[in-house]
Parts: structure tokens; C-alpha cells; sequence
């Protein structure tokens, strides 16, 4: 199975429910089902967001916009002891990233594009119901990709981004939980050899739990 990670991290994607099989633990809400580990799977979000880039040329920076669509996503979270939501892990691939020409001048992209957690994050939880709730975690990702321009490809290894803020919604009911991750990152998110860099990230997804069948 494919996976992937933010930025945040603009689509909607939803899960089915179904009806919990007997002997399986059932939850009374929300709330009730993250005080255990809980996964939420990102189906494909076709234009889930824009990320820009920009080159240094001796006229300064040009700079281009290209949309970020989601392939696959994985996120484990769960209310801690303190009842702060604890994600554990993150991971979102991403489709490959067309670099505009007027970055290089060249056909040029982002392949194999790859964000984790970095390290685990925690934050307070504004219940208005047991079934609804808004976070604001800040996160630590990795991006791992390679650059292609004009068909000569380079691993760039693991790069650590700058803190993201990633603003959740959490719906759903009892044993089904949904999440809306938002992020608005600006700055230099990642540069190369000072001659390229990530600037933008605007980023809308949706995750949900997979019911038992």
C-alpha cells in the first residue's frame, strides 16, 4: 500500500460506514473513540492544494504555482491521558509535482514525493460536543522526493521542514470518526542550493476511519 504525508497539510473524501460486526468494540462517540489509537486513512484528493516554487536567476527570484494532489494518507492519533489529541504518525504521498517552466526554463517536476512526521505532536481539543471538535497542532514534517529536470532525476534526500500549523476538524459518530486537516504555510518551507525553493504551501484534506466489516 502506497502512503504518503502536510503541509497540510483543496478536496473532500469521504468513508463509508457499516455496521459493527458482533464482539467488535463499539464506541458511544467521537470523543469515546479516540481514547483509543485510531487510524485515519486520505483516499486520492485530486487538486487538494497549491505549492509554490520559486528560482533564483540574476533578474532575483521567478516564482510558479503548481496544484498538490493527494494519493494516499495515513494519520494515527488519540486523546492522551490529559485528553490533549496525541498524533503518533503521519504520512501523505503525493502525486508528481510539475515545477512551471518559468522556475527553470525546462520541463522540470517533483516525483516520489513523500511527507512524514518527524516526531510526534500533541495539542488541546476544543470539544463543542462529543462528536465535534476543533485542534490546531503545529507539526514537524520530513519531505522526501526527487528532482527531475529535463529527465535527469535527483534524490534529495530526506529534508526537514519548518513547523507547520495544521488546523482539524473532527466530526463523525461513534464508532466513525472524520477529520478536515487546513494548513496556510508561508516562507521558505525548503530551499536547494540557493537556487530553489519552496515557499507556499496551501493544503485541504479529509481523512476518516475505516468501519469493521
Amino acid at each position: 500500500m502506497r502512503r504518503l504525508a502536510l503541509f497540510l497539510f483543496v478536496a473532500a473524501a469521504g468513508c463509508a460506514t457499516s455496521s459493527v460486526p458482533e464482539g467488535a468494540p463499539t464506541y458511544s462517540s467521537v470523543k469515546d473513540r479516540l481514547a483509543h489509537p485510531t487510524r485515519l486513512y486520505m483516499d486520492p484528493q485530486p487538486a487538494a492544494g497549491i505549492l509554490t516554487a520559486e528560482r533564483y536567476t540574476h533578474d532575483g527570484w521567478v516564482a510558479g504555482m503548481t496544484p498538490l494532489s493527494i494519493t494516499h494518507g495515513e494519520v494515527d492519533a488519540s486523546l492522551d491521558k490529559t485528553g490533549k489529541l496525541a498524533v503518533s504518525q503521519l504520512e501523505i504521498e503525493v502525486d508528481p509535482i510539475a515545477i512551471p517552466d518559468s522556475v527553470f526554463g525546462k520541463p522540470a517536476q517533483l516525483k516520489d514525493v513523500r511527507f512524514t512526521l518527524d516526531k510526534p505532536a500533541v495539542a488541546d481539543v476544543v470539544w463543542s460536543s462529543d462528536d465535534d471538535a476543533k485542534v490546531t497542532l503545529t507539526l514537524a514534517l520530513n519531505l522526501d522526493a526527487t528532482m527531475v529536470v529535463d529527465s535527469n532525476a535527483s534524490p534529495l534526500g530526506t529534508q526537514h521542514l519548518p513547523p507547520v500549523v495544521i488546523s482539524t476538524m473532527l466530526t463523525g459518530a461513534g464508532d466513525h470518526v472524520d477529520a478536515q486537516l487546513s494548513a496556510d504555510a508561508k516562507g521558505t518551507l525548503w530551499s536547494w542550493a540557493g537556487l530553489f525553493k519552496l515557499t507556499e504551501l496551501q493544503l485541504s484534506v479529509t481523512a476518516g476511519s475505516v468501519d469493521e466489516m
